[in-house]
């Protein structure tokens, strides 16, 4: 039985649904799909389904299309092969008492023409980011996208409303729209890449209308209080800042209307720098997160908070009202039944054991096998 003296683990009402706890398996791209075709196989029907538990899961980052896909391996969801295999993800989730989510993103600029056999890649500029990514031919420099025109960004809507009907199709209970981490919705958001001079461009209320109208079409497939989207304001991840994330996301959140939930990942770095970062940041500000300036402005059921939290970081933002729900990464990554072993006090698994960070990239988070991914025994204390 739960102990319901931790926060995190008390139930909560997401709409019709109702969450046995307040845990949120985060979307985590672990690449075990054939890069050709992008389908879910038995180990994504293992691996989602052992973390039923969870008050929802969020998938890996699904492409709305061929093109958008950012990462060879990725499960996908724009034709009906995916579809057949998403459904035995989501009808093994719901055996177990369950409920998961598709999130699903376009990826921008972070696609390499390689990825898709030489097509044309495009982002609210024609700016490239500033490094590298592997390709099937290696490591190259990442290319100069095309500016999107008003035909791609109408075929970007009608893109995601088709993956959001696939979506229904396999039976997922909802949708989250990508909207972190430097892909094309992110890369509408944020000025250091967007300097676009039409309606999607300049004012902070153009650059969030992509995200908005992304919504309306997907609202038009799913009730609102079954749509979500994630954000990162402060994440420099794919070489994407904002002059003022503050103000950009207060709108942001108030913008998108009444969904289901909006889900922040509150990180600045994904290494060891993230606590000096957003120490700087908020250092001569009123509030020392990001939490007191969005929930208040966010007009939806649930909010979401991502990025470092443990048991008791998650207990201490519900029980303040600064969250409603957490969602978490490592700590799903390498274990299954989270809130179990919250509730009992168990050690939890951990990165700490992995001594090859090169192993840990290109096995446990990237391989093709299950280890590292259904068999967690590594990560084992």
């Amino acid at each position: 039985m739960v102990d319901q003296t931790h926060p995190v683990l008390t139930s909560f009402k997401l709409g019709d649904l109702e969450l046995p706890n307040r845990l949120v398996v985060a979307a985590m791209t672990r690449c075990r799909a054939d890069p050709a075709a992008g389908i879910p196989n038995d180990l994504h029907v293992e691996y989602y389904s052992a973390r039923a538990s969870a008050g929802f899961i969020l998938t890996e980052c699904a492409s709305v299309s061929q093109e958008s896909n950012a990462f060879p391996g990725a499960a996908n969801l724009y034709n009906d092969e995916q579809v057949v295999g998403w459904k035995r993800v989501v009808d093994a989730v719901h055996a177990k008492g369950g409920r998961i989510f598709a999130q699903i993103y376009h990826g921008g600029r972070a696609v390499h023409p390689d990825m898709i056999g030489g097509g044309v890649t495009y982002s609210s500029s024609a700016i490239a980011i500033n490094g590298t990514v592997h390709t099937q031919n290696g490591r190259v420099p990442h290319a100069v996208p095309k500016e999107a025109s008003a035909e791609d960004i109408k075929k970007v809507l009608n893109d995601f409303k088709r993956s959001a009907e696939l979506a229904k199709q396999a039976g997922f209970d909802g949708i989250e729209i990508h909207g972190a981490n430097g892909y094309l919705v992110d890369e509408f958001l944020r000025d250091s890449v967007n300097k676009r001079t039409d309606d999607y461009g300049g004012s902070i209320e153009n650059r969030a209308r992509l995200l908005v109208e992304i919504l309306e079409q997907v609202k038009t497939v799913y009730p609102a209080d079954r749509v979500g989207v994630k954000l990162s304001p402060f994440s420099s991840y794919n070489d994407i800042q904002d002059s003022d994330p503050i103000a950009l996301y207060t709108h942001v959140v108030h913008a998108i209307g009444s969904i289901g939930f909006v889900e922040i990942s509150e990180l600045f770095s994904f290494d060891a720098t993230n606590a000096e970062l957003q120490s700087k940041f908020f250092a001569n500000l009123e509030h020392q997160s990001i939490r007191p300036y969005l929930k208040p402005r966010f007009q939806g059921l649930a909010f979401i908070s991502n990025g470092g939290y443990d048991l008791q970081k998650s207990n201490d933002v519900i029980s303040s009202g600064e969250s409603d729900l957490v969602s978490y990464a490592q700590l799903y990554l390498t274990n299954n039944d989270l809130p179990e072993k919250f509730a009992a006090g168990t050690p939890l698994n951990g990165l700490h054991n992995v001594k090859e960070m090169s192993k840990l990239w290109s096995v446990y988070f990237y391989g093709s096998t299950g280890e590292g991914y259904t068999d967690l025994s590594v990560y084992e204390p």
